[in-house]
């Protein structure tokens, strides 16, 4: 199962390649419109930027990221139907026992951003109730840049490691999940929130691009085939 894996995760390279061009291509139509909230990103990056210095300078919270990372295992156990027995939490690293176990219950950490995602349904619950606070959206959105970017700096961390979750299924095939997953998650986030073009274009130009990508590869396949191959006698 391990070489089907391997060969899953290397016929989705060139669809990763083509997911992070549809990514660039929507962040340039963003970019383009002249009512693109440039001081709303700075905020959103900075706290990103900030998140980045503070992970390789201060001292990390790596308890409450354990914490996350293993309700996130949890979270992704209770969605495929099955139960989980025990969560333990460490400093130096946690544990779930479930009845069950896949690719997407392991992986689940570093392809759903459990913390960003709680903290923007805490702000969108704080806005029912305080709707003045919409004022304060600057320092909420470098917040939360903060927490995204502390979200992947562990996760990058942990992926130059031997990190447990990376074995089960490959460390390949895990790679490659996790960066397409995060491609796409990247993709929806920014057309969620600027809406350069309209839905369906997005999800057309992105289905173009995966079928001009693997065109292009079965075309340079085929004549690296008939480069090297001995011609028919």
């Amino acid at each position: 199962m391990n070489w089907l894996r391997l060969l899953l995760a290397l016929a989705l390279w060139p669809g990763v390649w083509a997911t992070g061009v549809s990514l660039s291509r929507l962040i340039r139509a963003a970019a383009s419109n002249p009512s693109f909230p440039w001081w709303a990103t700075a905020c959103f990056g900075g706290g990103w930027l900030v998140a980045g210095l503070a992970y390789l300078m201060l001292p990390r919270p790596r308890g409450i990221y354990v914490l996350g990372h293993e309700l996130s295992h949890a979270l992704a156990v209770w969605l495929s139907g099955g139960k989980v027995h025990s969560l333990q939490v460490a400093d130096k690293g946690g544990r779930v026992i479930s009845d069950r176990t896949s690719a997407w219950i392991t992986l689940a950490p570093y392809v759903v951003p459990l913390y960003p995602l709680l903290t923007a349904v805490a702000w969108l619950a704080v806005l029912q109730v305080w709707p003045a606070l919409a004022g304060y959206q600057l320092p909420f959105l470098g917040l939360w840049g903060v927490v995204w970017g502390y979200h992947y700096a562990f996760t990058v961390d942990l992926l130059r490691t031997q990190q447990p979750d990376f074995l089960v299924y490959g460390r390949i095939f895990s790679l490659t999940v996790i960066v397409l997953a995060n491609l796409l998650l990247a993709i929806s986030l920014v057309w969620s929130f600027f809406q350069p073009i309209p839905l369906v274009t997005m999800m057309m130009d992105l289905g173009r691009d995966w079928a001009w990508t693997y065109m292009e590869g079965v075309h340079w396949f085929s004549g690296l085939l008939l480069r090297y191959l001995p011609p028919p006698a």
